[in-house]
């Protein structure tokens, strides 16, 4: 396994987790949004200001804003998603929005690479299939 893999792997499971102990925070979504925003800010700022200046003088602001916007709507979304679901159902519900998150990018390379292969079909099947079970 290599670094980015590494990354990616790591990245995944805190991805899965945090959803886990913010559903048990009892913070309403629009709320629980902010709040977990400002927090990853704290949180990130200080890995971030070393690499600033360079890094945002050739930004594409275009793409950093339309990026920040979708951004914000699935965080409000998912929160308030998060802050309505039971301790019953919040696994369930984390499933799909991962599998849907997965979906996309997927569908991109698809789109990217001009054509469906059999492999990927399977795989979105798979993906289908791993869905419907993982949610009953």
């Amino acid at each position: 396994m290599n670094e980015l893999q590494l990354k990616a792997l790591l990245s995944g499971i805190a991805w899965g987790i945090w959803p886990l102990f913010m559903a048990k925070s009892g913070v309403s979504g629009n709320v629980s949004s902010t709040v977990f925003s400002i927090v990853v800010v704290i949180g990130v700022l200080p890995f971030a200001l070393s690499n600033m200046g360079r890094s945002m003088a050739g930004a594409n602001w275009t793409m950093v804003v339309i990026a920040g916007l979708i951004s914000a709507g699935g965080l409000l979304l998912f929160n308030g998603m998060l802050a309505g679901s039971t301790r019953h159902n919040v696994g369930a519900l984390i499933v799909v929005m991962t599998l849907a998150q997965t979906a996309v990018p997927a569908l991109y390379q698809v789109i990217s690479d001009g054509r469906l292969t059999i492999t990927r079909g399977i795989g979105f099947a798979a993906a289908f299939i791993a869905a419907v079970l993982l949610i009953k």
